[in-house]
């Protein structure tokens, strides 16, 4: 990989200079698009590349919007940012309804960036294609003109999904308090449209420490990435050459739409009756013992916390306690665990992260300890609550583990200045403790789920499979309900390899996955169960309703963009239902296996249903014959005929290998 400097924050890769590309003339005559990374900045993960054109020029705005959607296989599932500027909005050739349906582009992870001039009425050219691109599916995205109030008109207008704060915006937010109290009035204003703000220009750490500080949860610039370029040839000093395998490499994070931030089954605690003496150095080293020693081992996270919310009370006195966990996908703060006097209004309740004087400190990473929440200028009254002017004094005490913020800890107790320094440091021991393995507790999951993951598509794999099989083949029994099974192979895939070559074979794969997983329902489950095999358990669903979908994904895959060049792609879909097709899950498999190469049989493109099952007979289905019927050498032996007289005469044996008499398929 080639690089016009080293960006450690990106991984420790080989580089070299992007000065030792082509010289800079023979780059215009190319023209093309590098892709700006737009970071989570608290916690440096990638939700979002920005297009930019390369070199910087009076790139045709078409021909850079169709250059960046090809780079959108690589990005998924970020979102990326297309400009949209008036050559495109004049412009007849442009089609959102077709740029759609390419290959690979999926419309909710592509928000196209309108210009912050000109007119966007509706009748306006800005207008009317802002309109069509939401009826196609893709998002929007809004520069920011400045402070004034009269930007929130145009933002009401176009209802962007994502408001881009310029660098020359962000650059005075650090000496200036107008720009600060300016900056809170947009945050709120675009929380409650459920707008997401992104700021550019974050080419320091102390930029990155002031918008965190004062809410802003997503930004680009020099600090945290040099803009990507998957051709080198144009490549300007600064920016990182990299591979298709970089991406792979850098998993992004993908957000959920705010709207989804659903509600939370937070668990109420009881906090113990009598009084709470404070505890003395040794009893306190004792405690935090015992906590390290039942949370160490521990992979569920609930579970920990459970042990935190039992014994952080009986060493530390407090009125009321709560537990949140970070859900970075939603932007929002979730109360996981309660105890205490008056804290059950924030049951069940997600708020934003940035949000109170929680948010406030946990934006910050650092404990906290506010001696009166009413006087504090992040005070917020509780949602569902009326205003309480008792005073309250809080611990708040961020959950990091390492450079992972993942919850925090609030403690109360009633009066002013009720904290010592002393609560302090002892809560931040345990939060420490408890942030460890929490940590490890989420590690642990993240790789069980990456064994059972399919890494090119996403899907479940086959160890998904092997693992949770008997379990929903027993839920089901135990229900008296059924399972839909599909088994879908795609016809004549060595083609689309040897035409387009296996990065071609590969996006297809991914469009199939996408399109599977468009097509079923959320509950559904989607398996690639092979190279290009896939299997789809429709729960609660009988025959009738499985030949239905299956016909909606069979000609949902013979629909989809094809890459160019390459033939279109089809698939064959053999259906059969559990328990009706066997005993087991595997036999209804079988079944559908059996039913698929009689789709094949009959034509492709097609569905067939599975015979109702035999249980006299167990035949075995086509893919267990694939794989077993391989030309196998069994070696006979032959008596061999006497030898002449010039050899020695004798009887022997010869070991000659001989084919299996079955056929491959």
């Amino acid at each position: 990989m080639v690089t016009a400097r080293a960006v450690p924050k990106l991984g420790d890769m080989d580089h070299s200079r992007a000065e030792n590309n082509p010289p800079a003339d023979s780059r215009l005559t190319t023209p093309g698009s590098a892709l700006l990374p737009v970071f989570s900045i608290s916690d440096r993960a990638t939700i979002a590349y920005e297009v930019i054109s390369r070199p910087p020029s009076d790139l045709d705005p078409i021909a850079l919007a169709q250059r960046a959607l090809d780079s959108a296989q690589q990005t998924s599932p970020a979102v990326l940012f297309v400009p949209c500027p008036q050559g495109i909005a004049d412009s007849g050739a442009f089609q959102p309804a077709q740029l759609a349906t390419r290959p690979g582009v999926v419309p909710s992870e592509v928000a196209w960036t309108l210009p912050r001039d000109g007119s966007i009425d509706e009748g306006s050219a800005i207008g009317d294609r802002a309109a069509e691109l939401r009826a196609a599916g893709f998002l929007l995205a809004l520069e920011a003109e400045g402070w004034p109030t009269v930007g929130h008109e145009r933002i009401l207008a176009v209802r962007p999904d994502y408001l881009l704060l310029r660098a020359e915006l962000v650059a005075g937010l650090r000496d200036s308090l107008t720009a600060r109290a300016e900056l809170a009035g947009l945050i709120s204003f675009a929380a409650r449209l459920d707008v997401r703000l992104i700021a550019r220009g974050v080419d320091d750490q102390a930029t990155a420490m002031t918008l965190v500080a004062l809410g802003v949860q997503f930004g680009s610039g020099e600090h945290l990435s040099a803009p990507l370029v998957l051709d080198g040839a144009v490549a300007v000093p600064g920016d990182q050459v990299v591979g298709p395998s970089w991406f792979r490499q850098h998993e992004p994070r993908k957000l959920e739409a705010p709207e989804r931030a659903a509600l939370v089954a937070t668990r109420v605690a009881d906090l113990p009756e009598h009084a709470v003496e404070a505890p003395a150095d040794d009893t306190f080293a004792h405690a935090l013992g015992e906590i390290a020693q039942r949370v160490q081992a521990e992979h569920d996270p609930m579970r920990i916390l459970n042990v935190i919310t039992e014994l952080l009370p009986r060493i530390m006195p407090m009125s009321a306690l709560a537990i949140f966990d970070a859900s970075w996908e939603t932007d929002t703060l979730r109360p996981l665990v309660v105890a205490g006097q008056d804290i059950e209004a924030l049951r069940d309740q997600p708020f934003p992260m940035s949000k109170g004087i929680t948010g406030w400190a946990f934006m910050r990473g650092l404990p906290y300890n506010c001696d009166n929440t009413v006087a504090h200028p992040a005070a917020s009254t509780v949602p569902g609550t009326e205003r309480d002017d008792a005073t309250e004094s809080l611990l708040v005490i961020p959950l990091v583990a390492g450079d992972h913020r993942i919850g925090v800890l609030d403690v109360w107790r009633n009066g002013a200045n009720a904290f010592s320094t002393r609560d302090l440091e002892h809560c931040a021991l345990v939060a420490h403790v408890t942030a460890a393995a929490w940590h490890n507790a989420q590690l642990y999951h993240q790789l069980e789920d990456r064994a059972r993951t399919d890494s090119l598509t996403g899907l479940h794999n086959t160890r998904w499979w092997d693992e949770m099989a008997a379990q929903e083949a027993a839920r089901v029994l135990r229900g008296g309900a059924e399972i839909g099974v599909l088994l879908l192979d795609l016809d004549h895939f060595k083609r689309v390899n040897d035409t387009g070559g296996h990065a071609a074979g590969d996006r297809t794969l991914r469009n199939v996955a996408r399109t599977l997983r468009a097509a079923v329902r959320t509950g559904d489950e989607v398996v690639r169960f092979g190279g290009e095999e896939f299997l789809i358990l429709l729960h609660e669903s009988g025959m009738d309703g499985a030949l239905r979908v299956a016909e909606t994904v069979r000609h949902a895959v013979a629909t989809m963009p094809h890459p160019e060049p390459g033939p279109p792609v089809t698939a064959s879909v053999g259906v059969a239902v559990f328990p009706a097709n066997g005993p087991t899950l595997d036999d209804a498999v079988r079944a559908a296996d059996l039913a698929m190469y009689r789709a094949k049989a009959q034509g492709r493109n097609r569905v067939a249903a599975a015979e109702p099952a035999q249980p006299s007979t167990a035949a075995a289905s086509p893919r267990r014959v694939r794989r077993t019927a391989v030309p196998t050498l069994t070696f006979a032996l032959q008596a061999a005929p006497t030898c002449t007289a010039e050899h020695r005469s004798s009887l022997s044996t010869d070991l000659r290998p001989q084919p299996h008499s079955s056929d491959v398929p």
